[in-house]
């Protein structure tokens, strides 16, 4: 873990590591260096809890368990819950059923530890209903139908995110930011006059910073075709899945590229951008405004867009 002290005088700590197959960056005013500590160890664990690629996870061991109810953790619980009320409210453009169409385009393996594979059983099928996943909260148990795996993948992220910021809220720091792979959650005291100043790369130029937004409370996710990619039987593949395809999503020349939301919190801001990515484009921002929430979008031209309420935030 590499760890910065950014500003001594007002007690401003950052930290840098590697987790969740990403680099998670950790922000903290009035904290010490137990806080920091504190986020890298809780975010190791969510990573344990629901890696597809790790065989003992509980994400894992539902995906196997061929309807059979099994005992899981409350954060598992909270995160299957909000599958299924992100597949609802995006009619399926949000979709964490997608985990056979991932593999069958290449996507077994992890892209940071090759070793470390996802086993899919017999009969898993993508683009799937989530209306008889099976929830007993007073058990902490789920059982999902034999035909249908879950891949937290995106919204991990973005749900460990935010748990890790109300957690270290709840250690009296003044204030947090947690980003993880690009979902950025931040609450309370801000490193820069109070507040959270949080900018949006380019997907074309690395680097560069096309925007930047404010955040006090909030949240900001940033998903993009360029995320991820891969070769696969002679073809670059990439992880942004079409549900109705099963296939990479298309990028022609004036295609989206990236789309990063603002919510309040960063497990709605990350399904919607995934949503976005791969909805029609007169769907967009009529979704955007009736989900309360904000948006930027890039396309492969360089031509970017952002909903009317993006612009209340920008700095």
């Amino acid at each position: 873990m590499l760890v910065i002290e950014d500003n001594p005088t007002r007690g401003v700590l950052r930290s840098e590591f590697a987790v969740m197959g990403n680099t998670a960056k950790i922000t903290v005013v009035g904290g010490s260096l137990h806080h920091l500590r504190f986020a890298q160890e809780r975010l190791s664990q969510l990573e344990q809890i629901w890696s597809r690629f790790l065989p003992d996870s509980e994400i894992s061991i539902l995906n196997s368990a061929q309807s059979k109810p099994i005992v899981v953790r409350r954060e598992t619980i909270e995160l299957v819950k909000y599958m299924i009320a992100g597949r609802r409210l995006t009619n399926g453009l949000f979709d964490p059923t997608l985990l056979p169409a991932l593999i069958a385009n290449g996507y077994r393996a992890s892209l940071t530890n090759p070793m470390h594979l996802t086993l899919l059983p017999d009969g898993a099928k993508f683009n799937q209903s989530l209306d008889m996943v099976a929830i007993d909260e007073n058990a902490l148990a789920i059982s999902l139908p034999g035909n249908i795996t879950l891949d937290p993948g995106s919204i991990g992220k973005g749900m460990a995110a935010d748990i890790v910021a109300k957690e270290l809220m709840q250690q009296n720091v003044s204030g947090v930011c947690v980003n993880v792979g690009g979902d950025v959650r931040c609450i309370g005291l801000g490193d820069l006059d109070g507040e959270w100043i949080i900018g949006i790369e380019s997907p074309i130029f690395l680097g560069e910073i096309i925007d930047r937004v404010s955040l006090r409370d909030g949240a900001v996710a940033t998903s993009s075709v360029r995320a991820k990619s891969w070769q696969h039987d002679g073809t670059t593949k990439h992880h942004v899945i079409n549900p109705t395809t099963g296939l990479s999503r298309n990028v022609d020349e004036k295609s989206l590229l990236q789309v990063s939301v603002l919510a309040r919190e960063c497990v709605w801001a990350e399904i919607f951008s995934t949503a976005l990515l791969v909805a029609n484009s007169g769907l967009r921002f009529s979704m955007v405004d009736d989900s309360n929430v904000a948006a930027l979008t890039v396309r492969t031209d360089g031509f970017v867009t952002q909903s009317s309420q993006w612009i209340k935030f920008q700095r």
